[in-house]
């Protein structure tokens, strides 16, 4: 592998925020997404709880000397309402002037390392990362470029899902790297969309994780995934790039397991031996 390319990988990874994003597509799983934004709030889950069924009581005809006693049959008890499902809404182009303008000021900022202004742009500035950070993760991007973004609606009043389409074009290369993003936008009290930075509340996590197995988001993911393997046909360079991309994760994925093992059996004879003090 040529040098140049080693050390645009290894400045070029995920960064917490997905600010150093450079994964090409997103995992079809629905554990993973790109752009890590960690989304939150708690969401109630409205589900109706089943009242008791009214039972009838005994009822005696208006002559109780001389007719018999009748009894009404009982009332059929009410049925136990079932959960209402949750909902999942279509996927549509975002048209909205102001969602547009946000992720163009998003990528702007982030190719330019222009901080103040990613912090803008979140709801917790504090998960941006710093300066020097910012400009190792990006130093081999000239560009972010043909960005488009779809949205599918959160269960969350004003707030989105947000799958974000972009060209990326690195230095050396000449064909640009289709990508695409995932993000939470929510909607502040001005009535302004954000990008959501905060933790991420269990039930919207799993809603947010889930919506990559729905058939547009899929249909949408196939199609970034197409549209990379067409670039790499057409560009030894980018292709190289990218399979060594490739390499290096799963390289990064079995030393980061490795290195698990290693911490839990060093663990385990810790306490091994603390056990043995205390006999």
């Amino acid at each position: 592998m040529k040098l140049k390319y080693k050390k645009i990988i290894m400045l070029t990874t995920m960064s917490t925020m997905g600010i150093g994003l450079l994964t090409l597509s997103i995992n079809k799983d629905s554990s993973k997404a790109e752009e890590n934004i960690q989304p939150g709030r708690k969401q109630e889950a409205g589900l109706l709880m089943a009242a008791d069924g009214n039972h009838g009581t005994s009822a005696l005809a208006e002559d109780a000397l001389n007719a018999e006693a009748t009894v009404t049959p009982p009332l059929t008890p009410t049925p136990s309402p079932t959960p209402t499902p949750v909902p999942v809404y279509d996927l549509e182009k975002a048209t909205d002037p102001e969602v547009l303008s946000l992720m163009e000021e998003y990528y702007t900022a982030k190719n330019s390392c222009d901080i103040d202004k990613i912090k803008s742009l979140l709801t917790d500035p504090s998960q941006v990362p710093s300066a020097d950070q910012l400009q190792k993760k990006t130093e081999y991007i000239d560009d972010y470029r043909n960005i488009e973004t779809y949205l599918k609606k959160s269960i969350e009043d004003d707030a989105y899902i947000a799958y974000v389409y972009q060209e990326i074009k690195f230095n050396g290369v000449n064909t640009m790297a289709p990508g695409m993003s995932k993000f939470y936008l929510v909607q502040g009290d001005d009535g302004k969309y954000k990008i959501y930075s905060g933790k991420m509340d269990e039930e919207l996590k799993e809603y947010f994780d889930e919506r990559n197995n729905d058939e547009d988001v899929k249909e949408l993911l196939d199609m970034t995934n197409e549209k990379g393997e067409e670039a790499k046909e057409k560009d030894e360079d980018l292709k190289s790039f990218w399979d060594s991309i490739d390499k290096l994760a799963g390289e990064q994925q079995e030393d980061s397991k490795g290195k698990s093992k290693d911490t839990s059996k060093a663990k385990s004879k810790k306490d091994t031996a603390k056990g043995t003090e205390t006999k």
